[in-house]
């Protein structure tokens, strides 16, 4: 699936700095994005307008400001909205029905264009996204099979941050699921100021896949235990539902070639930080991987409001994450370290029938 990016020229003595939140040790600046200023570009049919989504501008802002955006030769107003504290920014504007368009970004130093068609965007769809970096095949198609089956998924999409099996997942998950290469800076892992890329793929999504449904935001190591029926009944009341977690710790599977279905013991102890959500797109506005904002609009104020979790629990649903499916070490997570069945507590509720994947 193509997406239409900006970066900064090669060589272009501007670029993205640090948040002042947290400065970047020398070693951390090789996963730092200084140069997207746009993950994508593309056209909303149905609302007539021009959407770019990217990385916080941060000191780029003032610069990017100064844009002359011109659509099939026609100079046209925009807004640029900087969500620095969210790690975003989004711009739009509106434009003339047609079914091409030629756009030119012209910024002060460099001028990118694009031949665009208007795109057709998925509505009311219930959809599932990710970002993910060389994850086992296995592991991704158990994660779609099961959401598809157990939640209606309709769409799933992979924003594939440069995994080294990208052309053997695509050939995988053909008519399954969408890859999305996304191969943008993750960020440096103790730095999650300085994090962009993940945040960029949940909110592309939700604008440009997510229109008037409902996106699931569940990693590729994270099932989700609930019943369907509350989930819709909660969130055409709330609009956003939020889910605490398990961890099912590391147990050797004793085999080369495994799934989630293979881990069938959890904590007992239940975590509540780090909940994950489904939401509902028309009751947010911006997304992250732990919260939701929507915009509060009262007389004299106009500002992003949180939604907040702890008001907004399905009490009798959680999330398992699984230690076992992943080849990343984390910072302050002993992911590979084994523990006994001693203390912890069965669960097969994630275990599919064969039935289930067709």
């Amino acid at each position: 699936m193509q997406i239409n990016t900006i970066t900064l020229p090669e060589g272009m003595a501007l670029e993205r700095l640090s948040s002042p939140r947290s400065s970047l040790e020398e070693d951390e600046k090789p996963f730092f994005d200084s140069r997207t200023v746009f993950y994508d570009v593309f056209v909303d049919k149905q609302a007539g307008c021009l959407v770019a989504v990217g990385p916080p501008a941060l000191n780029l802002e003032s610069y990017l400001q100064r844009l002359v955006l011109r659509v099939n030769g026609t100079a046209t107003r925009f807004q640029f909205h900087e969500y620095g504290e969210y790690k975003l920014s989004i711009l739009k504007a509106p434009i003339p029905e047609s079914d091409e368009y030629d756009v030119e970004f012209a910024f002060p130093d460099f001028t990118p264009t694009f031949k665009l068609t208007a795109l057709d965007l998925p509505e009311r769809k219930r959809v599932l996204a990710a970002i993910s970096k060389n994850n086992d095949i296995e592991w991704i198609v158990y994660w779609v099979d099961f959401y598809k089956s157990r939640y209606g998924v309709e769409d799933v999409y992979i924003y594939d941050n440069g995994s080294d099996n990208v052309v053997e997942l695509e050939q995988a998950l053909a008519g399954k699921a969408h890859v999305i290469r996304w191969n943008f800076p993750f960020g440096p892992s103790r730095k999650t100021v300085n994090m962009f890329a993940q945040v960029g793929a949940l909110n592309h999504c939700l604008h440009r896949f997510a229109k008037h449904g409902v996106l699931f935001n569940f990693d590729i190591d994270e099932l989700l235990i609930a019943d369907r029926a509350a989930i819709d009944a909660r969130l055409r009341k709330k609009g956003v539902i939020y889910f605490n977690s398990f961890l099912v710790p590391y147990r050797n599977p004793g085999k080369a070639r495994f799934t989630h279905a293979d881990f069938l013991y959890r904590s007992p102890q239940v975590k509540e930080t780090a909940r994950k959500f489904v939401c509902r797109a028309d009751a947010v506005d911006v997304i992250s991987y732990h919260n939701t904002w929507a915009w509060w609009r009262v007389p004299f104020l106009n500002k992003l409001r949180r939604n907040k979790p702890e008001k907004l629990l399905l009490e009798d649903g959680y999330f398992l994450h699984f230690m076992g499916i992943s080849h990343k070490q984390e910072p302050g997570l002993q992911r590979f370290k084994e523990e006994s069945a001693e203390g912890l507590v069965y669960d097969d509720a994630h275990v599919m029938t064969p039935q289930m994947t067709h």
